[in-house]
């Protein structure tokens, strides 16, 4: 599962490989508002505006992205599409484990939305990926306040200068 696929490059990959190597009991699930990034609500995000207003270019449509999946032969049954703002759609989304969380969520709250909704259906030895962690305070502070809640073993390993990942134990 990706939260906040922009022009859905990662989600396609994920579901190329699936494709690849005839894995038919995964589905690979795609949440974006498809309208670009919501604007700031909240205090940890009032030096953050990276709304369709500032940044229109972060505003992909979902029919652009069903048109790229359907570009390389990857638009199925496999791949769910949920569109709107993490508080509405993930709380209810119909989804059983996770064995990886892609979060390129952005805000704080919309990292927190991610995680209070999702952390729960990783499973244990499952990955979890937080895209803006090194470059955008908010996101950061929303991972590190969860994880010291919920997960304070979780281990944070760097990607690049902005990634980190960890397996959930």
């Amino acid at each position: 599962m990706e939260c906040g696929i922009w022009q859905g490059g990662a989600v396609l990959f994920l579901r190329g490989y699936l494709k690849a190597y005839d894995v038919t009991d995964r589905l690979v699930w795609a949440a974006d508002s498809f309208t670009g990034v919501p604007p700031s609500r909240l205090p940890q995000d009032a030096d953050e505006d990276l709304s369709a207003a500032t940044h229109p270019n972060l505003a992909v449509p979902l029919h652009r992205v069903r048109a790229l999946f359907e570009r390389y032969g990857l638009l199925d049954d496999r791949v769910r599409f949920l569109e709107g703002l993490f508080r509405d759609t993930l709380p209810t989304a119909p989804i059983g484990r996770l064995a990886l969380l892609r979060i390129d969520a952005d805000l704080y709250e919309s990292t927190r939305d991610v995680l209070s909704a999702l952390y729960a259906k990783v499973a244990p030895g499952g990955f979890v990926i937080v895209d803006d962690y090194g470059c955008i305070p908010g996101c950061r502070q929303a991972v590190d306040e969860y994880l010291a809640r919920f997960d304070p073993a979780a281990l944070l390993h760097a990607i690049d200068w902005t990634g980190v990942y960890w397996r959930k134990s």
